[in-house]
Protein backbone atom coordinates (compact mmCIF):
# COMPACT_ATOMS: atom_id res chain seq x y z
CA UNK A 1 0.00 0.00 0.00
CA UNK A 2 1.09 3.45 -0.60
CA UNK A 3 1.42 6.76 1.33
CA UNK A 4 -2.46 7.51 0.81
CA UNK A 5 -3.02 3.46 2.13
CA UNK A 6 -0.63 4.88 5.22
CA UNK A 7 -3.24 7.45 5.99
CA UNK A 8 -6.23 5.51 5.27
CA UNK A 9 -4.26 2.95 7.83
CA UNK A 10 -3.85 5.50 10.49
CA UNK A 11 -7.63 7.26 10.36
CA UNK A 12 -8.97 3.45 10.32
CA UNK A 13 -7.28 2.66 13.94
CA UNK A 14 -9.22 5.26 15.43
CA UNK A 15 -12.72 4.95 16.57
CA UNK A 16 -14.01 7.44 13.77
CA UNK A 17 -12.41 4.97 11.18
CA UNK A 18 -13.86 1.86 12.86
CA UNK A 19 -16.99 2.85 12.80
CA UNK A 20 -16.51 4.12 9.05
CA UNK A 21 -15.32 0.50 8.19
CA UNK A 22 -18.31 -1.07 9.63
CA UNK A 23 -20.70 1.54 7.75
CA UNK A 24 -18.90 0.92 4.48
CA UNK A 25 -16.06 -1.78 4.62
CA UNK A 26 -13.79 -1.62 1.66
CA UNK A 27 -12.03 -4.61 0.17
CA UNK A 28 -8.64 -5.14 -1.93
CA UNK A 29 -7.09 -7.40 -4.12
CA UNK A 30 -3.38 -8.39 -3.36
CA UNK A 31 -0.74 -10.81 -4.45
CA UNK A 32 0.73 -12.23 -1.33
CA UNK A 33 4.18 -12.71 -0.78
CA UNK A 34 4.86 -14.70 2.20
CA UNK A 35 8.69 -16.01 1.01
CA UNK A 36 9.43 -12.37 1.80
CA UNK A 37 7.65 -12.98 5.48
CA UNK A 38 11.17 -14.64 7.54
CA UNK A 39 13.16 -11.97 6.30
CA UNK A 40 11.21 -9.05 6.68
CA UNK A 41 9.65 -9.99 10.07
CA UNK A 42 13.34 -10.67 11.23
CA UNK A 43 14.75 -7.07 10.46
CA UNK A 44 11.42 -5.33 12.03
CA UNK A 45 12.30 -7.64 15.22
CA UNK A 46 9.13 -9.00 15.04
CA UNK A 47 7.58 -12.93 15.14
CA UNK A 48 5.56 -12.29 11.88
CA UNK A 49 4.38 -9.26 9.51
CA UNK A 50 1.25 -8.25 10.06
CA UNK A 51 -0.08 -4.60 8.84
CA UNK A 52 -3.76 -4.71 10.61
CA UNK A 53 -4.57 -8.04 9.22
CA UNK A 54 -2.73 -7.94 5.79
CA UNK A 55 0.26 -9.99 5.04
CA UNK A 56 3.46 -9.10 2.89
CA UNK A 57 1.46 -8.52 -0.25
CA UNK A 58 1.57 -6.45 -3.65
CA UNK A 59 -1.63 -4.87 -4.24
CA UNK A 60 -3.15 -4.97 -7.24
CA UNK A 61 -6.44 -3.47 -6.14
CA UNK A 62 -7.11 -0.79 -3.42
CA UNK A 63 -9.38 -0.42 -2.82
CA UNK A 64 -11.90 -2.85 -4.65
CA UNK A 65 -15.33 -3.45 -4.18
CA UNK A 66 -17.28 -2.61 -1.24
CA UNK A 67 -17.21 -5.57 0.90
CA UNK A 68 -20.99 -6.23 1.27
CA UNK A 69 -21.49 -5.90 -2.40
CA UNK A 70 -19.14 -8.81 -2.80
CA UNK A 71 -21.39 -12.13 -3.21
CA UNK A 72 -21.17 -15.19 -5.35
CA UNK A 73 -21.22 -14.15 -8.40
CA UNK A 74 -18.63 -11.29 -8.06
CA UNK A 75 -16.22 -13.83 -5.80
CA UNK A 76 -16.61 -16.15 -9.13
CA UNK A 77 -15.71 -13.81 -11.61
CA UNK A 78 -12.48 -12.75 -9.50
CA UNK A 79 -12.13 -16.50 -9.39
CA UNK A 80 -11.90 -16.67 -13.34
CA UNK A 81 -9.78 -13.81 -13.56
CA UNK A 82 -6.74 -15.28 -11.37
CA UNK A 83 -7.34 -18.65 -13.47
CA UNK A 84 -7.03 -16.69 -16.95
CA UNK A 85 -3.48 -15.63 -15.06
CA UNK A 86 -0.73 -17.86 -14.83
CA UNK A 87 1.79 -18.08 -12.16
CA UNK A 88 4.70 -16.02 -12.74
CA UNK A 89 8.04 -15.82 -10.72
CA UNK A 90 9.72 -12.22 -9.66
CA UNK A 91 12.24 -11.05 -7.47
CA UNK A 92 11.96 -8.41 -4.58
CA UNK A 93 15.73 -7.00 -5.88
CA UNK A 94 15.99 -3.37 -3.86
CA UNK A 95 14.01 -1.01 -1.29
CA UNK A 96 12.68 1.86 -2.48
CA UNK A 97 10.22 4.43 -0.64
CA UNK A 98 7.75 7.06 -1.08
CA UNK A 99 6.80 9.13 2.30
CA UNK A 100 6.37 7.81 4.69
CA UNK A 101 6.41 3.88 2.99
CA UNK A 102 9.65 1.96 2.89
CA UNK A 103 8.98 -0.99 0.44
CA UNK A 104 10.63 -3.83 -1.69
CA UNK A 105 10.30 -3.21 -5.29
CA UNK A 106 9.11 -6.93 -7.32
CA UNK A 107 10.66 -7.64 -11.12
CA UNK A 108 9.39 -7.64 -13.11
CA UNK A 109 6.86 -4.85 -12.15
CA UNK A 110 4.67 -5.29 -15.47
CA UNK A 111 2.95 -8.29 -14.34
CA UNK A 112 1.47 -6.72 -11.45
CA UNK A 113 0.44 -3.69 -13.46
CA UNK A 114 -1.16 -5.91 -16.48
CA UNK A 115 -3.11 -7.46 -13.42
CA UNK A 116 -4.69 -4.28 -12.21
CA UNK A 117 -5.53 -3.66 -15.84
CA UNK A 118 -7.41 -6.99 -16.24
CA UNK A 119 -9.05 -5.94 -13.07
CA UNK A 120 -9.86 -2.43 -13.98
CA UNK A 121 -11.58 -3.71 -17.56
CA UNK A 122 -13.58 -6.11 -15.47
CA UNK A 123 -15.10 -3.79 -12.86
CA UNK A 124 -14.47 0.02 -14.65
CA UNK A 125 -15.39 1.29 -11.20
CA UNK A 126 -12.25 0.15 -9.51
CA UNK A 127 -9.21 3.11 -9.82
CA UNK A 128 -5.94 2.12 -8.50
CA UNK A 129 -5.92 4.12 -4.94
CA UNK A 130 -9.10 5.92 -5.81
CA UNK A 131 -7.14 7.26 -9.05
CA UNK A 132 -4.73 9.57 -6.57
CA UNK A 133 -1.93 8.81 -8.90
CA UNK A 134 -1.02 8.88 -12.23
CA UNK A 135 0.15 5.59 -12.34
CA UNK A 136 0.82 2.25 -10.41
CA UNK A 137 3.95 1.18 -8.92
CA UNK A 138 3.66 -2.36 -8.03
CA UNK A 139 5.65 -2.84 -4.16
CA UNK A 140 5.46 -4.68 -1.07
CA UNK A 141 5.42 -2.09 1.99
CA UNK A 142 7.70 -3.53 4.90
CA UNK A 143 7.38 0.13 7.03
CA UNK A 144 5.62 2.77 7.57
CA UNK A 145 7.32 5.69 9.39
CA UNK A 146 9.26 8.27 8.27
CA UNK A 147 12.32 6.48 10.47
CA UNK A 148 12.01 2.64 9.61
CA UNK A 149 12.72 0.42 12.55
CA UNK A 150 15.44 -0.71 11.53
CA UNK A 151 18.15 0.60 9.68
CA UNK A 152 17.25 -0.42 5.51
CA UNK A 153 21.06 -1.68 4.59
CA UNK A 154 20.11 -4.61 6.85
CA UNK A 155 17.25 -5.32 5.09
CA UNK A 156 18.76 -5.00 1.37
CA UNK A 157 21.71 -7.08 2.24
CA UNK A 158 19.03 -10.18 2.27
CA UNK A 159 18.43 -9.46 -1.36
CA UNK A 160 16.96 -10.56 -3.99
CA UNK A 161 14.33 -12.07 -2.32
CA UNK A 162 13.21 -14.82 -5.47
CA UNK A 163 9.31 -15.86 -5.09
CA UNK A 164 6.10 -16.47 -7.16
CA UNK A 165 2.85 -15.12 -7.49
CA UNK A 166 0.59 -18.04 -7.58
CA UNK A 167 -2.60 -16.78 -5.79
CA UNK A 168 -4.88 -13.96 -5.51
CA UNK A 169 -6.15 -12.70 -2.06
CA UNK A 170 -9.32 -11.40 -1.19
CA UNK A 171 -9.26 -9.03 1.62
CA UNK A 172 -12.30 -7.12 3.75
CA UNK A 173 -12.06 -4.53 5.94
CA UNK A 174 -13.73 -5.09 9.34
CA UNK A 175 -13.80 -3.05 12.76
CA UNK A 176 -10.55 -5.14 14.18
CA UNK A 177 -8.82 -4.67 10.80
CA UNK A 178 -8.72 -6.65 7.52
CA UNK A 179 -9.31 -10.26 7.28
CA UNK A 180 -8.53 -12.39 4.23
CA UNK A 181 -11.95 -13.54 2.63
CA UNK A 182 -11.00 -15.92 -0.29
CA UNK A 183 -7.48 -17.49 -2.01
CA UNK A 184 -8.09 -17.84 -5.37
CA UNK A 185 -5.42 -19.62 -7.22
CA UNK A 186 -3.25 -18.56 -10.29
CA UNK A 187 -3.89 -20.66 -13.47
CA UNK A 188 -6.49 -23.08 -14.88
CA UNK A 189 -4.89 -26.04 -11.69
Amino acid sequence: MTGLAARVRGLAAGPIGRAAALARPASVLIVPVLDAEPVVAAWLGQDRVDFDGVPLHVTVMYPFLPARSIGAAEAESVAELARAIEPFPFVLARLGGFPGVIYLAPEPAASFVTITEQIQRRWPSCQPYRGAYESVIPHVTVAFAQQPPADPAELAEHLPIKTMAAELWLLRQTARGWRTSRRFPLGRR
